[in-house]
């Protein structure tokens, strides 16, 4: 069985205006999926990451660091679930019923593990 991360992108924008009540209904629809994958999802990680961070690289040897993800980048990562899979069709079959394509996207990532 292979691992996949879905990763889930989206506009923070859509979130905005969302009361304290509202975001644990949300929360509690994605825990609710998730138990009702029974043994499908392995790991899940709910930490939203910041709009900015930084980017490093070293080219011919010398770590540079710059600012990132850029301006034009309108998603951000909002959360992760790691699924057990045979192949990326299973693991996109498991992402098709995740409530955040209700107003987000999921990329969907195999693993080297």
């Amino acid at each position: 069985m292979s691992k996949f991360i879905l990763i889930l992108r989206t506009d923070p924008a859509l979130r905005t205006s969302l009361s304290p009540a509202e975001i644990q209904e949300i929360v509690e629809r994605y825990r609710n999926w998730a138990r009702a994958q029974a043994g499908k999802v392995v790991m899940e990680g709910s930490y939203k990451l910041a709009r900015t961070g930084r980017m490093m690289a070293a080219p011919g040897g010398k770590v540079t660091v710059k600012d990132g993800p850029y301006a034009e980048t309108k998603d951000v990562i909002g959360g992760f679930f790691m699924v057990e899979a045979p192949d990326y069709e299973a693991a996109a079959a498991i992402a098709q019923t995740c409530p955040h394509l209700d107003d987000g996207s999921i990329e969907i990532r195999q693993t080297d593990s």
